[in-house]
């Protein structure tokens, strides 16, 4: 379908937006005036949780059971948390580190809220702080 066919569909008005609107040209995503205005309010917390959770996303083929994350099934969860990692200093790759992640259920990872969970395997997290 033409512009211009797009134009006699919806009118005007959706072709103006449709021009002011703009792609964010590294990552292809659309990024609309609403969410623009929005991260204008974002604090340095806001930063650091994008900055996880955009690691970890990069990095989620590798967490073991991936494959059964959903909205309402499994969660992925950062043994030590965001908060945590936020308070204390601790660089954001580090806790998107697959290490660092794991699979539960949804009902618990809201119940864990910003609670740690140090063993073995991200042990060395906690090393880097000290």
């Amino acid at each position: 379908m033409e512009i211009e066919d797009y134009q006699q569909k919806y009118g005007k008005q959706w072709l103006i937006r449709w021009n002011s609107d703009k792609l964010a040209q590294n990552d292809n995503i659309y990024i609309g005036k609403s969410s623009q205005r929005r991260k204008q309010h974002w604090r340095d917390y806001d930063y650091y949780s994008d900055s996880v959770k955009r690691l970890t996303n990069e990095n989620k083929h590798q967490i073991p059971n991936i494959h059964k994350r959903g909205f309402h099934a499994y969660h992925i969860d950062h043994k030590i948390s965001v908060k945590f990692g936020y308070d204390n200093g601790i660089l954001a790759e580090h806790i998107a580190h697959p290490s660092n992640c794991e699979m539960i259920w949804w009902k618990d990872n809201i119940r864990k809220s910003d609670k740690c969970k140090v063993d073995e395997s991200n042990q060395w997290i906690m090393n880097e702080m000290e």
